[in-house]
């Protein structure tokens, strides 16, 4: 039987950086791409994605050090996507958007 392997966070980010460590995204996110999560990372939150991805299943405001607004406003600047009710949607969320903008955009 295996037991419970636990992780410190910087033992989780070399294993996504080197790949020895591979995170299951929930299947209606899988569609995100690579690029996408690096780019989102560093121009809304201003971290790597490797540093993020241990927690996703936080709200978008505890992950950024803007203030919500300035949050909202430079996710409709730069994705065109109104997240006007930022504080209550998970990142997730608040990424499908900016996805699906980014896209139909093309």
């Amino acid at each position: 039987m295996f037991g419970l392997m636990t992780y410190t966070s910087d033992e989780i980010r070399e294993g996504l950086k080197d790949g020895s460590i591979v995170l299951c995204l929930p299947p209606a996110h899988e569609n995100f791409t690579s690029e996408f999560l690096e780019d989102f990372s560093a121009r809304i939150l201003k971290q790597e994605w490797a540093d993020v991805a241990p927690r996703t299943h936080l709200r978008i405001p505890a992950l950024a050090e803007e203030p919500e607004d300035d949050l909202a406003e430079s996710i409709h600047f730069l994705y065109g996507a109104d997240v006007s009710d930022l504080p209550g949607l998970p990142l997730w969320e608040v990424m499908r958007r900016c996805a699906h903008r980014r896209s139909s955009a093309r």
